[in-house]
């Protein structure tokens, strides 16, 4: 059985959002980043950076959300994780894309908005948030363009490049970031947040959600 060390940050969501979308069992440790439990022996014996998620499978620890999503997929030879060396590719490249590329701006601007207001961390920049917003909005009019003739992200078929996108995406709602102009993704964003598995990975999480 697999074992999710987690907290409720967005990269430990990618690995939830896809754990449940291949269906293995597995438990989740919650593992609590404001009091300090990263920073325990325990968890630093587990990975040398101190940060979630942490996938703990067979003795063995592996950290970072996208060898964790790609990890599991590839050990339950799931169809979400094509065996083709370049149908996985495109998965592999969607996954890389809203890494560096528009989730990296939506989390610039949720971190600005969100994190810094209720950690505490100054006042938020919104120079920096004007300038995330304009990346954001060019990588996913890109998007836009690439759903007018599919309905997925690669191969025409869902793959765990959805479930590891949504993490990124679904920051929209807290940030006030509109997809009017997109409809075609906020569609796309709308069947994902409507699947079972979507919810479970959130049931996951929200008993430790303080209001």
């Amino acid at each position: 059985m697999y074992r999710l060390h987690g907290f409720f940050t967005q990269n430990t969501m990618k690995t939830l959002y896809v754990l449940e979308e291949l269906g293995v069992d597995y438990d989740f440790v919650f593992v609590n980043l404001m009091t300090g439990e990263n920073r325990s022996e325990e968890f630093r014996a587990m990975t040398p950076i101190g940060k979630v998620p942490v996938l703990e499978h067979d003795g063995s620890f592996l950290f970072e959300s996208g060898a964790i999503c790609r990890y599991v997929a590839s050990t339950e030879k799931s169809p979400l994780f094509p065996a083709d060396k370049l149908q996985r590719a495109k998965v592999d490249q969607w996954m890389t894309f809203f890494t560096c590329h528009p989730g990296r701006w939506l989390t610039e601007i949720y971190f600005e908005k969100v994190i810094k207001p209720q950690a505490n961390l100054g006042d938020t920049d919104l120079a920096a948030c004007t300038r995330a917003e304009k990346f954001a909005v060019q990588q996913l009019k890109a998007i836009e363009r690439w759903f007018e003739n599919t309905d997925w992200l690669a191969n025409d078929s869902f793959s765990i490049a959805e479930p590891f996108a949504l993490a990124y995406l679904e920051q929209v709602h807290a940030i006030g970031f509109s997809l009017d102009e997109l409809p075609r993704v906020k569609a796309w964003l709308a069947r994902l947040e409507a699947r079972d598995s979507t919810a479970r990975a959130r049931a996951k999480v929200q008993p430790h959600i303080v209001p």
